[in-house]
Protein backbone atom coordinates (compact mmCIF):
# COMPACT_ATOMS: atom_id res chain seq x y z
CA UNK A 1 0.00 0.00 0.00
CA UNK A 2 1.27 3.58 -0.73
CA UNK A 3 1.07 6.25 1.50
CA UNK A 4 2.26 9.66 2.08
CA UNK A 5 3.49 10.52 5.40
CA UNK A 6 5.17 13.52 7.01
CA UNK A 7 8.74 12.50 5.56
CA UNK A 8 7.45 12.91 2.11
CA UNK A 9 5.66 16.79 3.36
CA UNK A 10 8.41 17.89 4.32
CA UNK A 11 10.67 16.89 1.56
CA UNK A 12 7.88 18.20 -1.06
CA UNK A 13 8.42 21.85 1.09
CA UNK A 14 12.33 21.57 0.59
CA UNK A 15 11.99 20.69 -2.81
CA UNK A 16 9.25 23.14 -3.67
CA UNK A 17 8.52 26.27 -2.08
CA UNK A 18 5.70 26.50 0.11
CA UNK A 19 4.18 29.60 -1.13
CA UNK A 20 4.69 27.92 -4.60
CA UNK A 21 3.23 24.80 -3.89
CA UNK A 22 0.11 26.57 -2.90
CA UNK A 23 -0.05 29.26 -5.45
CA UNK A 24 0.38 26.49 -7.81
CA UNK A 25 -2.35 24.37 -6.44
CA UNK A 26 -4.71 27.96 -6.76
CA UNK A 27 -3.85 29.02 -10.44
CA UNK A 28 -6.43 27.69 -12.57
CA UNK A 29 -4.75 29.23 -15.50
CA UNK A 30 -1.90 26.63 -14.75
CA UNK A 31 -4.00 23.61 -13.97
CA UNK A 32 -7.29 22.91 -15.28
CA UNK A 33 -9.02 19.94 -13.62
CA UNK A 34 -11.54 18.47 -16.35
CA UNK A 35 -15.33 18.44 -14.82
CA UNK A 36 -17.54 15.63 -14.65
CA UNK A 37 -20.88 16.87 -15.61
CA UNK A 38 -23.54 16.12 -13.13
CA UNK A 39 -25.89 13.76 -15.27
CA UNK A 40 -22.89 11.01 -15.87
CA UNK A 41 -23.93 8.44 -14.01
CA UNK A 42 -21.07 6.02 -14.85
CA UNK A 43 -18.82 9.07 -13.35
CA UNK A 44 -20.78 9.11 -9.98
CA UNK A 45 -21.39 5.40 -9.33
CA UNK A 46 -17.59 5.25 -7.61
CA UNK A 47 -18.45 7.67 -5.21
CA UNK A 48 -22.72 6.50 -4.76
CA UNK A 49 -20.68 2.81 -3.38
CA UNK A 50 -17.95 4.31 -1.69
CA UNK A 51 -19.66 7.05 0.15
CA UNK A 52 -20.82 4.15 2.70
CA UNK A 53 -18.23 3.26 5.62
CA UNK A 54 -18.84 -0.28 5.20
CA UNK A 55 -18.58 -0.36 1.32
CA UNK A 56 -15.27 1.35 1.93
CA UNK A 57 -13.88 -0.79 3.90
CA UNK A 58 -14.58 -3.22 2.11
CA UNK A 59 -12.62 -1.90 -0.62
CA UNK A 60 -9.77 -1.30 1.31
CA UNK A 61 -9.71 -4.64 2.97
CA UNK A 62 -9.85 -6.77 -0.56
CA UNK A 63 -8.08 -4.04 -3.03
CA UNK A 64 -5.49 -2.58 -1.48
CA UNK A 65 -5.25 -5.98 1.12
CA UNK A 66 -3.52 -4.30 4.10
CA UNK A 67 -2.10 -6.13 6.83
CA UNK A 68 -4.65 -5.70 9.52
CA UNK A 69 -8.09 -5.42 8.21
CA UNK A 70 -10.28 -2.23 8.33
CA UNK A 71 -13.73 -2.04 10.63
CA UNK A 72 -15.72 0.08 8.82
CA UNK A 73 -16.94 1.57 12.34
CA UNK A 74 -13.69 3.04 12.59
CA UNK A 75 -13.93 4.85 8.82
CA UNK A 76 -14.90 8.64 9.30
CA UNK A 77 -16.04 10.05 6.14
CA UNK A 78 -14.90 13.73 5.83
CA UNK A 79 -18.17 16.39 4.66
CA UNK A 80 -17.62 19.06 2.21
CA UNK A 81 -16.58 21.33 5.85
CA UNK A 82 -13.25 20.32 5.51
CA UNK A 83 -12.57 19.25 2.56
CA UNK A 84 -10.74 22.13 0.62
CA UNK A 85 -12.15 24.14 -2.19
CA UNK A 86 -10.08 21.46 -5.23
CA UNK A 87 -12.00 19.03 -3.93
CA UNK A 88 -15.17 20.63 -3.62
CA UNK A 89 -14.69 20.93 -7.60
CA UNK A 90 -14.70 17.21 -7.79
CA UNK A 91 -17.63 15.07 -8.00
CA UNK A 92 -15.55 11.91 -7.37
CA UNK A 93 -13.25 12.70 -4.28
CA UNK A 94 -13.73 10.99 -1.59
CA UNK A 95 -11.84 11.46 1.99
CA UNK A 96 -11.78 9.01 5.32
CA UNK A 97 -9.96 9.01 8.26
CA UNK A 98 -9.25 6.50 10.96
CA UNK A 99 -10.75 6.75 13.87
CA UNK A 100 -8.72 8.21 16.41
CA UNK A 101 -5.93 7.52 14.04
CA UNK A 102 -4.03 10.26 11.82
CA UNK A 103 -4.35 7.59 8.73
CA UNK A 104 -6.21 9.24 5.95
CA UNK A 105 -7.62 7.60 2.68
CA UNK A 106 -8.56 9.66 -0.23
CA UNK A 107 -10.01 8.17 -3.34
CA UNK A 108 -9.54 9.82 -6.86
CA UNK A 109 -11.92 8.29 -9.48
CA UNK A 110 -10.63 8.91 -13.69
CA UNK A 111 -12.99 7.56 -16.34
CA UNK A 112 -10.80 8.99 -18.66
CA UNK A 113 -6.61 9.77 -18.43
CA UNK A 114 -5.42 12.27 -16.85
CA UNK A 115 -1.84 13.08 -17.53
CA UNK A 116 -1.00 15.17 -14.64
CA UNK A 117 -2.33 13.15 -12.18
CA UNK A 118 0.48 12.73 -9.74
CA UNK A 119 1.08 16.61 -9.90
CA UNK A 120 -2.77 16.44 -8.52
CA UNK A 121 -2.07 13.59 -6.10
CA UNK A 122 0.54 15.63 -4.39
CA UNK A 123 -1.14 18.63 -4.09
CA UNK A 124 -4.21 16.86 -2.24
CA UNK A 125 -2.21 15.21 -0.07
CA UNK A 126 -0.27 18.60 1.10
CA UNK A 127 -3.90 20.07 1.30
CA UNK A 128 -4.93 17.40 3.73
CA UNK A 129 -1.90 17.61 5.79
CA UNK A 130 -2.23 21.21 6.13
CA UNK A 131 -6.17 20.86 6.79
CA UNK A 132 -5.12 18.71 9.59
CA UNK A 133 -2.44 21.34 11.13
CA UNK A 134 -5.25 23.58 11.59
CA UNK A 135 -6.65 21.37 14.26
CA UNK A 136 -3.49 20.66 15.94
CA UNK A 137 -1.15 22.62 18.28
CA UNK A 138 1.99 21.25 16.78
CA UNK A 139 4.40 20.32 19.86
CA UNK A 140 7.85 19.00 19.72
CA UNK A 141 6.03 15.39 20.22
CA UNK A 142 3.27 15.61 17.71
CA UNK A 143 2.94 13.35 14.99
CA UNK A 144 2.47 14.16 11.56
CA UNK A 145 -0.26 12.35 9.22
CA UNK A 146 -0.18 9.36 6.86
CA UNK A 147 -2.19 9.93 3.75
CA UNK A 148 -3.12 6.54 1.69
CA UNK A 149 -4.19 8.01 -2.01
CA UNK A 150 -5.91 6.27 -3.99
CA UNK A 151 -6.82 6.60 -8.26
CA UNK A 152 -9.51 4.01 -9.54
CA UNK A 153 -9.76 4.30 -13.32
CA UNK A 154 -12.28 2.85 -14.90
CA UNK A 155 -11.78 4.21 -18.70
CA UNK A 156 -10.57 1.87 -21.65
CA UNK A 157 -7.98 3.55 -22.40
CA UNK A 158 -4.14 2.18 -21.02
CA UNK A 159 -3.91 3.87 -17.98
CA UNK A 160 0.11 5.03 -19.39
CA UNK A 161 1.40 7.48 -16.10
CA UNK A 162 3.26 7.23 -14.14
CA UNK A 163 2.41 6.25 -10.32
CA UNK A 164 5.39 8.10 -8.79
CA UNK A 165 5.48 11.67 -8.82
CA UNK A 166 9.22 11.40 -9.30
CA UNK A 167 9.39 10.02 -12.59
CA UNK A 168 7.30 13.06 -13.84
CA UNK A 169 10.30 15.28 -12.50
CA UNK A 170 13.56 16.01 -14.71
CA UNK A 171 16.29 13.80 -14.27
CA UNK A 172 19.45 14.87 -12.42
CA UNK A 173 22.25 12.62 -11.13
CA UNK A 174 23.53 15.79 -8.81
CA UNK A 175 19.81 16.22 -7.41
CA UNK A 176 18.44 12.97 -7.71
CA UNK A 177 18.38 11.89 -4.04
CA UNK A 178 15.73 15.88 -3.98
CA UNK A 179 12.89 14.23 -5.89
CA UNK A 180 9.79 13.95 -4.22
CA UNK A 181 9.11 10.58 -3.72
CA UNK A 182 5.51 9.96 -3.44
CA UNK A 183 2.91 7.61 -5.02
CA UNK A 184 -0.49 6.82 -5.36
CA UNK A 185 -2.13 3.49 -5.49
CA UNK A 186 -3.77 2.40 -8.75
CA UNK A 187 -7.13 0.18 -9.20
CA UNK A 188 -7.10 -0.24 -13.26
CA UNK A 189 -10.71 -1.75 -13.35
CA UNK A 190 -10.40 -2.41 -17.39
CA UNK A 191 -7.54 -4.36 -16.33
CA UNK A 192 -9.16 -6.39 -13.74
CA UNK A 193 -11.52 -9.63 -15.45
CA UNK A 194 -14.76 -10.31 -14.11
CA UNK A 195 -13.89 -13.57 -12.38
CA UNK A 196 -11.44 -11.86 -10.25
CA UNK A 197 -14.29 -9.32 -9.71
CA UNK A 198 -16.36 -11.82 -8.72
CA UNK A 199 -14.53 -13.68 -6.04
CA UNK A 200 -13.82 -10.28 -4.24
CA UNK A 201 -17.85 -10.77 -3.90
CA UNK A 202 -18.88 -6.59 -2.78
CA UNK A 203 -20.98 -4.39 -4.42
CA UNK A 204 -17.71 -2.52 -5.74
CA UNK A 205 -16.55 -5.23 -7.74
CA UNK A 206 -19.97 -5.95 -9.02
CA UNK A 207 -20.51 -2.49 -9.68
CA UNK A 208 -17.02 -2.64 -11.57
CA UNK A 209 -18.27 -5.38 -13.72
CA UNK A 210 -21.14 -3.81 -14.83
CA UNK A 211 -18.88 -0.88 -15.34
CA UNK A 212 -17.30 -2.33 -17.39
CA UNK A 213 -19.83 -4.10 -19.60
CA UNK A 214 -18.68 -3.28 -23.40
CA UNK A 215 -21.99 -4.06 -25.15
CA UNK A 216 -25.85 -5.14 -24.31
CA UNK A 217 -24.21 -8.93 -24.94
CA UNK A 218 -21.43 -8.82 -22.48
CA UNK A 219 -23.91 -6.95 -20.12
CA UNK A 220 -26.55 -9.88 -19.94
CA UNK A 221 -23.19 -12.39 -19.41
CA UNK A 222 -21.74 -10.04 -16.58
CA UNK A 223 -25.23 -10.02 -15.07
CA UNK A 224 -25.66 -14.12 -15.05
CA UNK A 225 -22.08 -13.68 -14.00
CA UNK A 226 -23.09 -12.07 -10.41
CA UNK A 227 -26.41 -14.08 -10.24
CA UNK A 228 -24.88 -17.34 -10.34
CA UNK A 229 -21.98 -16.53 -7.86
CA UNK A 230 -23.39 -14.18 -5.33
CA UNK A 231 -25.44 -15.38 -2.77
CA UNK A 232 -26.18 -12.98 -0.66
CA UNK A 233 -29.79 -11.15 -0.89
CA UNK A 234 -28.81 -8.11 0.16
CA UNK A 235 -26.05 -7.93 -2.07
CA UNK A 236 -28.54 -8.98 -5.06
CA UNK A 237 -31.12 -5.81 -3.80
CA UNK A 238 -28.04 -3.45 -4.12
CA UNK A 239 -27.13 -4.82 -7.53
CA UNK A 240 -30.57 -4.29 -8.67
CA UNK A 241 -30.32 -0.82 -7.56
CA UNK A 242 -27.17 -0.53 -9.96
CA UNK A 243 -28.87 -1.63 -12.45
CA UNK A 244 -31.88 0.85 -12.49
CA UNK A 245 -29.40 4.05 -11.41
CA UNK A 246 -26.60 3.07 -13.94
CA UNK A 247 -28.45 2.02 -17.05
CA UNK A 248 -31.91 3.84 -16.80
CA UNK A 249 -32.43 5.07 -20.58
CA UNK A 250 -29.26 3.65 -22.07
CA UNK A 251 -31.08 0.30 -22.91
CA UNK A 252 -34.41 -1.01 -23.63
CA UNK A 253 -36.69 -1.24 -21.30
CA UNK A 254 -37.45 -4.55 -22.23
CA UNK A 255 -33.53 -5.36 -21.59
CA UNK A 256 -33.47 -4.10 -18.34
CA UNK A 257 -36.98 -5.86 -16.67
CA UNK A 258 -34.89 -9.20 -18.16
CA UNK A 259 -31.79 -8.30 -15.96
CA UNK A 260 -33.45 -7.25 -12.91
CA UNK A 261 -35.90 -10.46 -13.06
CA UNK A 262 -32.76 -12.82 -13.43
CA UNK A 263 -31.64 -11.10 -10.10
CA UNK A 264 -35.41 -10.99 -8.81
CA UNK A 265 -35.81 -14.82 -9.36
CA UNK A 266 -31.89 -15.39 -7.52
CA UNK A 267 -33.33 -13.99 -4.88
CA UNK A 268 -36.76 -15.57 -4.55
CA UNK A 269 -34.95 -19.20 -4.92
CA UNK A 270 -33.39 -17.91 -1.79
CA UNK A 271 -36.63 -17.74 0.18
CA UNK A 272 -36.31 -20.44 2.95
CA UNK A 273 -40.42 -20.55 3.16
CA UNK A 274 -41.78 -21.70 0.16
CA UNK A 275 -45.23 -20.04 1.10
CA UNK A 276 -43.14 -16.68 0.73
CA UNK A 277 -42.39 -17.40 -2.36
CA UNK A 278 -45.51 -17.82 -3.46
CA UNK A 279 -47.23 -15.09 -2.25
CA UNK A 280 -44.42 -13.08 -4.35
CA UNK A 281 -44.76 -14.78 -7.26
CA UNK A 282 -48.74 -14.54 -6.66
CA UNK A 283 -47.97 -10.55 -7.07
CA UNK A 284 -47.27 -10.42 -10.17
CA UNK A 285 -50.78 -11.42 -11.84
CA UNK A 286 -52.76 -10.91 -8.60
CA UNK A 287 -53.78 -7.23 -10.52
CA UNK A 288 -54.96 -9.07 -13.21
CA UNK A 289 -57.36 -11.11 -11.23
CA UNK A 290 -59.11 -8.28 -9.17
CA UNK A 291 -59.65 -6.68 -12.78
CA UNK A 292 -61.41 -9.83 -13.64
CA UNK A 293 -63.28 -9.25 -10.60
CA UNK A 294 -64.55 -6.15 -10.86
CA UNK A 295 -65.74 -6.82 -14.49
CA UNK A 296 -67.67 -9.96 -13.15
CA UNK A 297 -66.96 -12.27 -15.86
CA UNK A 298 -66.35 -15.52 -14.34
CA UNK A 299 -64.70 -17.42 -17.57
CA UNK A 300 -62.66 -14.16 -17.41
CA UNK A 301 -61.32 -14.42 -14.05
CA UNK A 302 -60.36 -18.32 -14.27
CA UNK A 303 -58.58 -17.68 -17.21
CA UNK A 304 -57.04 -14.45 -15.99
CA UNK A 305 -55.75 -16.85 -13.09
CA UNK A 306 -54.30 -19.57 -15.82
CA UNK A 307 -52.65 -16.97 -17.65
CA UNK A 308 -51.01 -15.07 -14.63
CA UNK A 309 -49.58 -18.39 -13.60
CA UNK A 310 -48.18 -19.56 -17.37
CA UNK A 311 -46.66 -15.99 -17.08
CA UNK A 312 -44.74 -16.23 -14.06
CA UNK A 313 -43.78 -19.78 -14.84
CA UNK A 314 -42.55 -18.50 -18.23
CA UNK A 315 -40.33 -16.09 -16.91
CA UNK A 316 -39.19 -19.11 -14.07
CA UNK A 317 -38.33 -21.16 -17.32
CA UNK A 318 -36.27 -18.76 -19.06
CA UNK A 319 -34.59 -17.87 -15.89
CA UNK A 320 -33.72 -21.74 -15.77
CA UNK A 321 -35.46 -21.95 -12.31
CA UNK A 322 -36.08 -25.96 -11.46
CA UNK A 323 -38.58 -27.54 -11.77
CA UNK A 324 -39.90 -28.74 -8.56
CA UNK A 325 -40.25 -24.61 -7.44
CA UNK A 326 -41.78 -23.43 -10.17
CA UNK A 327 -44.63 -26.14 -10.11
CA UNK A 328 -44.72 -25.33 -6.51
CA UNK A 329 -44.78 -21.76 -6.85
CA UNK A 330 -47.21 -21.23 -9.48
CA UNK A 331 -49.45 -24.58 -9.49
CA UNK A 332 -49.14 -25.38 -12.92
CA UNK A 333 -49.09 -29.07 -14.25
CA UNK A 334 -45.84 -31.16 -15.67
CA UNK A 335 -47.72 -30.65 -19.13
CA UNK A 336 -48.15 -27.39 -19.11
CA UNK A 337 -44.53 -26.80 -17.83
CA UNK A 338 -42.97 -29.09 -20.60
CA UNK A 339 -44.49 -27.21 -22.67
CA UNK A 340 -43.50 -23.74 -22.02
CA UNK A 341 -39.74 -25.04 -21.75
CA UNK A 342 -40.11 -26.49 -25.32
CA UNK A 343 -41.27 -22.91 -26.27
CA UNK A 344 -39.00 -20.64 -24.25
CA UNK A 345 -35.92 -22.44 -22.76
Amino acid sequence: MKTFTYYDYIRCIHTLRLNAVLQLAEESTEYRIKQKKENNRHDKLVKIILKDEKEMAIFINKFLEPKEKIDSRNLIKFTNSYITRKYKTKEADLVYQLKNQDIFFLVEHQSTVDYAMPYRILNYCIDIMQEWSKTKKIKRETRYPIIVPIVIYTGMERWRIPKKFKEKQISNSVFENNKIDIEYNLVEINKLSVQFLLKKRSLFACGMILEKSKNEKELKENVESIVKTVKDKKLLEEIKNIILYLLKGSIEESMQEELLEKIEIKIMEGESDMSSLYERLVNEFRQDIRREKKEGRKEGRKEGRKEGRLEVAKRLVKNKVEDHIIIDSTQITKTELENLKIKYS
